[in-house]
């Protein structure tokens, strides 16, 4: 991570293969409808195929960072060339004795700056792509100490509770102690942190909390006691590493869904660059829906007031819009919000039914004229 200007945040290396944001949330908060132009930030690029499903006639794909662009073009050269049981088993969702030679087979379907990343990457490929960013490695190293530490039989007492009573009851009897804290005291810390992709510096808490640990413990423990764990498949990445199944994962992953956004795969548009700068340069009136992810808190207040003015210059009147913070507080300007409206009680309903515990705010909007 490094800073193009004193104002932006510019990230190079690979950080996420999967999305961490929970795509429920946005789902409800964008409500897109058939037809619909959206623009969403690409990161793991999870939730920017399962969009497809609600078809749209175009979605607009951007990140900063190349290595996300990247990600999104492997996966979806991965589902326009292979047949489903290939695709998850090239992902790393299934089993698969030669990964390379799928990626031999779906390499073509790559632009030239795309197969020379990607070739470069052997290893990775060989492994399975999913869960193969830096913050995912560092999710499932995390696993791997939960697992040492708490042992297999409380990670399914928690996971397979029967009802929410039990959860709550489970959660309190076996991880509110010292063994839980440890996992947050020894790596959810500033150090920590940055070398997954976060700038120590840049952060602050908007949820009282005193540092980076206390403030995702909270979140873990608010998550178990309000959303049950069966399904929710971000808590089995934190708790064992991997989904546990096809049938629990993001929505692209899916059998029943493949050929559904396989169909669909060329209305993605995959742009690289600063969010902001790319907006001033479309039409006016260009998007119906804004999945911004915390895609501010990687700018001064004055780029994301710059930012939402250009949302609101190329939203359609009644444009949807759903912002996240992870822990630097970011919220639309003042100066806008009587036309970038927060919707209080959807964003109520957000946060608390929000399946990954990472984010302290999950807040949707509608643009008014």
């Amino acid at each position: 991570m490094k800073k193009k200007n004193k104002d932006q945040i510019e990230l190079h290396k690979l950080i996420y293969t999967v999305n961490w944001e929970d795509p429920e949330a946005d789902h409800k908060a964008l409500a897109i409808r058939p037809g619909e132009t959206v623009l969403t930030i690409t990161s793991g690029a999870c939730n920017t195929l399962g969009f497809l499903l609600f078809d749209p006639a175009v979605i607009h794909s951007i990140d900063i960072n190349p290595s996300q662009s990247r990600v999104l073009a492997l996966k979806i050269a991965a589902m326009a060339r292979l047949d489903y049981p290939d695709f998850i088993g090239f992902m790393g969702l299934a089993p698969a004795d030669d990964r390379l030679k799928y990626y031999a087979a779906l390499r073509g379907a790559l632009s030239p700056d795309d197969a020379a990343f990607w070739d470069g990457q052997t290893e990775l490929l060989r492994r399975g792509m999913l869960l193969q960013g830096r913050y995912d490695r560092f999710v499932q190293l995390v696993g791997r100490y939960i697992r040492l530490t708490h042992g297999k039989r409380r990670i399914d007492r928690l996971l397979n509770a029967p009802n929410m009573n039990e959860q709550r009851a489970v959660f309190d009897r076996s991880w509110s102690g010292p063994r839980t804290r440890s996992v947050f005291q020894l790596f959810y810390n500033k150090r920590t942190l940055a070398r997954m992709g976060l700038e120590a510096d840049y952060f602050s808490f908007d949820d009282g909390s005193h540092s980076f640990s206390e403030s995702f413990r909270r979140k873990f423990r608010a998550v178990l006691q309000a959303v049950p764990a069966p399904g929710n498949y971000f808590v089995h990445l934190y708790l064992r590493g991997r989904y546990r199944s096809p049938a629990e994962a993001p929505e692209y992953l899916r059998e029943e869904h493949f050929s559904t956004i396989r169909s669909r795969l060329d209305r993605i548009r995959i742009h690289t660059g600063d969010a902001k700068a790319w907006l001033s340069s479309l039409p006016s009136g260009t998007f119906d829906a804004f999945g911004l992810s915390n895609i501010c808190e990687l700018m001064s207040l004055s780029d994301t007031r710059r930012l939402f003015e250009e949302v609101l210059r190329t939203a359609r009147p009644g444009a949807r819009l759903s912002l996240r913070n992870l822990i630097l507080p970011r919220e639309v300007p003042e100066e806008l919000r009587d036309r970038i409206r927060k919707d209080e009680a959807l964003s109520r309903v957000l946060k608390a039914e929000d399946r990954s515990f990472v984010y302290s705010k999950v807040d949707a909007y509608r643009v008014f004229p």
